[in-house]
């Protein structure tokens, strides 16, 4: 088993909403290591907006863009992937590249990742997504076109609604 050590001096927590949704992002040093996505939640307060580093002010602006339901380009950042396998790595750097408004199956996932049979593994990758809405898990749904899965707090309805966002139903 591998252990990660990190000390909190170089640890940084912004929380960044906007519509219905919530984004919070955990920064070591310049890598993101986490954006998590739920629901707004009225009880937990925002990073005030002059707090937020300057990436959080651009990721901020894309989340408010996204829930107007506008196209968004999620800006090039450091994502914190050493601790990834290499066919994670080249499975979350293929589904970046899935446009908004459409979606893959697990398996053609896997096959664009250049491991034609591994559904199930991408399936694990997708749950334990760290990025989700940054690395679009949403966007992949099952063999028949069910919805399973999703990696976000809300789950399956909040992976619904992001693809609502998004043009796809």
């Amino acid at each position: 088993m591998k252990t990660y050590t990190m000390t909190t001096d170089n640890m940084l927590v912004e929380s960044i909403s906007a519509g219905r949704l919530r984004l919070t992002l955990n920064w070591v040093g310049q890598q993101l290591a986490e954006a998590a996505i739920s629901w707004k939640d009225e009880k937990r307060q925002d990073t005030p907006e002059n707090e937020l580093t300057a990436t959080g002010k651009v990721l901020l602006a894309k989340l408010k863009e996204y829930v107007a339901g506008r196209p968004v380009t999620w800006p090039d950042m450091p994502l914190a992937m050493q601790r990834c396998t290499p066919f994670t790595q080249e499975v979350l750097t293929r589904l970046m590249s899935v446009p908004a408004g459409t979606t893959v199956t697990y398996g053609e996932l896997a096959a664009m990742a250049g491991r034609p049979g591994a559904a199930r593994g991408v399936g694990q990758i997708m749950r334990r997504n760290h990025w989700p809405l940054i690395v679009p898990c949403h966007r992949v749904i099952g063999s028949g076109g069910t919805m399973t899965g999703f990696s976000g707090a809300g789950g399956i309805p909040l992976k619904e609604y992001l693809l609502h966002l998004e043009g796809y139903l």
